[in-house]
């Protein structure tokens, strides 16, 4: 039989790509990332605008919070989790850099940014401590709004150290240290608790990787109304009863491990059923990157600007058309912002400056290039 070249090449290179990347993670993490610029535009860009506080906030917005709360994050990490799980078995070298050096690296070069940024504009930045002398306690104990960066490379490390250990004692124990926190017994920020709250949703991921493919093979509509009706009973009956401070600590649990999951299903239903209208979220959830770390500057640098350009156009405004605005206005500013964050980053990396979203890479001297005789 003729050797063939052009066949053997193909084969090997079937046999070398990588599997081809889930849909589904990528939309998640996309609408998380946008439910989190979302969540900063509500509530801090109504310190500058008048005419927003006088027109009051709609209760949709703190009940859409009460009811995202439980899956914001958790679906963010247990995403980010579930990326990580094959590092989990490569040699330590092979990793730490990528998934820890960058992430610390980056955590403390977006604190020192947002520092300037608020220094320089005169407003104070959730990114950022007010005063220099915050800025290395805050990088110790990620108490900035960038923990998830601080976060990400310290999961890492706990799921690679522990990954030898049968998956659910690590995720045990870590739903043990979110419920201590959850009760208040521990110490620190609200950002340092949210490091302690999550580590459970990044080792779900990242442990049982096989269980959430086999979730996520195809849409089940049916199982994800059934979780999102015994969500709501959970969350209504919560609400009634006024439980104390423990048992509700207890309840966070399973009742942000059923928004995961709910997540989880919508994100498969929906880029199966709409893959054209999910093409936008895929392309976002694999940058979210420079929207986590540039959404909090852009804000507080447009905040002033915007509220002075609203102001007259908006505020003479009748009352109910001003109603209107204000469940309009904050997803416009979002998707704004976002575009915003992704168009610096482009612009940084042809400038040069993609080491603003990635840790450095040393050059290697022209002599290492040349290859041995």
């Amino acid at each position: 039989m003729a050797y063939d070249a052009a066949a053997e090449r193909t084969v090997r290179s079937l046999v070398a790509a990588p599997p081809p990347r889930v849909a589904w993670p990528d939309a998640a993490k996309a609408v998380c990332i946008l439910l989190v610029v979302l969540g900063h535009v509500t509530y801090l860009h109504v310190e500058e605008s008048r005419w927003y506080a006088a027109a009051g906030a709609p209760p949709l917005w703190d009940l859409l919070d009460v009811v995202l709360r439980p899956v914001r994050m958790p679906l963010f990490f247990a995403v980010s989790g579930f990326f990580a799980a094959r590092a989990l078995t490569r040699p330590w070298r092979a990793s730490v850099r990528g998934r820890v050096g960058q992430n610390l690296y980056l955590h403390v070069l977006w604190m020192l940014v947002g520092f300037g940024v608020a220094l320089a504009v005169g407003i104070p930045t959730f990114m950022a401590p007010e005063h220099a002398s915050g800025l290395p306690g805050a990088a110790l104990t990620a108490s900035t709004g960038l923990w998830y960066l601080y976060a990400l490379a310290v999961y890492f490390v706990l799921a690679r150290a522990t990954r030898s250990w049968p998956a659910p004692v690590p995720t045990a124990l870590a739903a043990a240290l979110a419920v201590a926190s959850f009760s208040g017994v521990l110490p620190g920020s609200g950002d340092t608790h949210s490091v302690l709250e999550n580590l459970v949703w990044f080792l779900a991921g990242a442990r049982f990787p096989e269980q959430v493919r086999r979730l996520s093979r195809r849409p089940r509509p049916l199982a994800l109304l059934a979780v999102v009706v015994v969500l709501v009973a959970v969350l209504g009956a919560v609400r009634v009863l006024d439980l104390s401070r423990v048992p509700a600590a207890v309840l966070e649990i399973p009742t942000r491990a059923g928004a995961v999951v709910a997540g989880m299903l919508l994100a498969v239903l929906f880029v199966t059923w709409f893959p054209r209208a999910a093409s936008p979220l895929l392309r976002l959830g694999r940058r979210t990157l420079p929207v986590y770390a540039l959404h909090g500057l852009v804000l507080i640098v447009v905040q002033r600007p915007l509220a002075a350009v609203t102001e007259p156009l908006f505020g003479a405004l009748p009352h109910p058309a001003q109603l209107l605005l204000v469940l309009v206005y904050p997803l416009v500013l979002t998707l704004a912002i976002a575009w915003c964050c992704l168009a610096a980053q482009t612009l940084a990396q042809r400038v040069g400056a993609g080491w603003l979203f990635a840790l450095p890479t040393r050059r290697r001297s022209p002599a290492l290039l040349v290859p041995p005789a």
